[in-house]
């Protein structure tokens, strides 16, 4: 009779114990459907000092660090969750920790560090349809991140070669091509940018010395286009990058 009094008692304890593990985290789902993803984490927090290494919360803290911008925070949790057992899970924690690795490459003031975070990118969002081959959004994004990718190296390539040919050795102006040169760039400060561009290439053509006229024909046509507020022929729709963020 003894023995099944305890057995009795210590099923109320686990249910206990669990129930109160899980307050926390319905009470942090509840703040995030709300939009206070700061105040999630704190009920997430306290969730774990029960379950210091729940795969659950390292979820939902990350996607809560996600929501408020802090990319590199949300990295270190999301990591963790995409071991979690549960492969579904799993696959959303890879899709949002891309998410995290694309936003901090796209914050990156350097090149090589852009190309680098969107790589890591691209490998969390294969491993995202590998767990949950019906993810069409992280497919989606797999090409998207991937077109981003190329855009970039290929900017890079062009930037490199144009340093090099910067760098070989030009032939010195000739000093009617000093003048026009002067004249354009003044032209430009008065915002007279078609009729500077027109008046390098026109020198461009005459004059072999000006061969270096192209930089700054370039650079015209760049303002030229942004006043002209010209957008790119086929612009990436990124519009379902966050569709999948969520707390379980």
């Amino acid at each position: 009779m003894k023995v099944v009094n305890m057995k009795k008692i210590f099923i109320l304890i686990s249910l206990f114990v669990l129930s109160a593990w899980a307050r926390p985290i319905n009470d942090g789902n509840e703040l995030f459907r709300k939009g206070d993803f700061a105040g999630a984490i704190q009920k997430y927090t306290d969730a774990r000092k029960d379950e210091p290494a729940s795969p659950l919360l390292f979820y939902n803290i990350g996607t809560c660090q996600y929501k408020l911008g802090n990319y590199e925070e949300a990295v270190k949790e999301l990591e963790s969750a995409t071991r979690m057992p549960d492969s579904s899970i799993a696959s959303k924690a890879a899709f949002n920790l891309a998410n995290a690795y694309y936003r901090i490459g796209e914050k990156s003031s350097e090149p090589s560090e852009r190309i680098a975070k969107w790589r890591e990118a691209v490998g969390y969002l294969k491993k995202a349809v590998d767990l949950n081959p019906d993810f069409e959004n992280a497919k989606r994004n797999v090409e998207i991140v991937q077109r981003k990718l190329k855009e970039e190296i290929d900017k890079q390539k062009e930037q490199n070669q144009d340093n090099q040919n910067q760098d070989q050795k030009q032939p010195e102006l000739s000093e009617n091509a000093k003048q026009i040169l002067a004249r354009a760039l003044q032209m430009c400060k008065d915002g007279e940018y078609t009729p500077a561009k027109n008046l390098l290439e026109n020198t461009m053509a005459s004059d072999s010395t000006a061969s270096s006229f192209g930089t700054y024909i370039q650079r015209i046509e760049d303002v030229i286009d942004i006043k002209a507020g010209r957008t790119p022929k086929s612009k990436i729709d990124q519009s379902n990058a966050d569709n999948d963020l969520g707390v379980i």
